[in-house]
């Protein structure tokens, strides 16, 4: 496949395409799957939110027909860019108060559209790690625990460090099955785009 990631000029070749063809719906996509590919495979919700941030631009300026279905489009990703920035916000805070990044956390696991936004697994694994850090084994266990109950089909391994299990497991004299099943989560317009990679979103 194209590795627009590792090659920014052929991410810039696709942007220039979609600005020209006026398709800004189909770049508003684009951007939407680049910022999937930052979560699912690097875990980068920085770079993630740049370019949810871009798709929400380009969608708010795309000529479609259907009104509704641009606004509900427009909805759901103000909401997912809503949830991304909490997360990063969360980690963010972390070095200077940590019970507020932890506070933030737990508020982002009671929403029930997380999933679409912000893996859950990867809060728990910052959770844990946090935890495991300060000693807390038993609550880290307990985050454990849930994360295999919310997602009974993910590789733990995924999500957290296999150092930390093992730091769970030592402490508490408990075993931790690393993957309770494996392949669970692996899941004038023209000239008002800029055509260069925006400046929240390179790589």
């Amino acid at each position: 496949r194209l590795d627009w990631r590792k090659d920014p000029e052929i991410m810039k070749n696709i942007i220039t395409f979609y600005t020209k063809g006026k398709a800004l719906d189909s770049l508003s996509g684009f951007y939407d799957a680049c910022a999937q590919v930052e979560i699912d495979e690097y875990q980068n919700y920085e770079k993630a939110l740049g370019a949810l941030t871009e798709a929400l631009k380009c969608m708010n300026k795309a000529s479609l027909s259907d009104i509704s279905s641009k606004e509900t489009k427009i909805s759901l990703l103000q909401r997912r860019i809503q949830l991304l920035k909490k997360f990063v916000q969360a980690r963010r805070t972390y070095d200077d108060d940590k019970e507020e990044s932890m506070k933030l956390c737990l508020s982002l696991l009671d929403e029930q559209d997380i999933d679409s936004s912000v893996r859950s697994g990867d809060i728990y694994g910052f959770m844990i790690e946090h935890y495991v850090s300060n000693q807390n084994h038993q609550k880290a266990y307990v985050l454990v625990q849930e994360l295999k109950q919310r997602l009974p089909t993910a590789s733990l391994s995924y999500y957290i460090n296999s150092s930390v299990i093992d730091a769970i497991s030592k402490n508490l004299g408990v075993s931790i099955v690393n993957a309770v099943s494996e392949g669970g989560e692996h899941s004038g317009v023209e000239d008002e785009i800029e055509e260069d990679i925006p400046e929240t979103f390179r790589f």
